[in-house]
């Protein structure tokens, strides 16, 4: 049963939704000894790594994306773009 690919990333969804919630609610609110509080920016570029990671095996696995190497690396730059612009404009008003 933990062949299916299907199941194997459906479990890795999981375990990857409870990651970034946990590290949604677990994050410290705390500010350093500067004054500056990264715990938010930490946790805000792990959440979206996380979402990154997720898109990824969701077109790999579920829209069965992994027989075709084009729509594949297309499907990917296009998210990893898409995300790095998020990136962006999450830690833009913190510079």
């Amino acid at each position: 049963m933990l062949n299916d690919k299907l199941i194997r990333a459906w479990i890795a969804l999981l375990v990857l939704s409870a990651t970034s919630t946990a590290v949604a609610i677990f994050i410290d609110r705390g500010t350093t000894a500067s004054g500056v509080d990264w715990s938010p920016v930490v946790a805000g570029v792990v959440i979206l790594l996380l979402a990154l990671i997720k898109g990824r095996i969701i077109l790999s696995r579920y829209l069965g994306l992994e027989a075709t190497r084009f729509w594949r690396r297309g499907f990917n730059a296009a998210l990893t773009i898409y995300a790095l612009v998020l990136l962006g404009l999450y830690l833009a008003p913190m510079l």
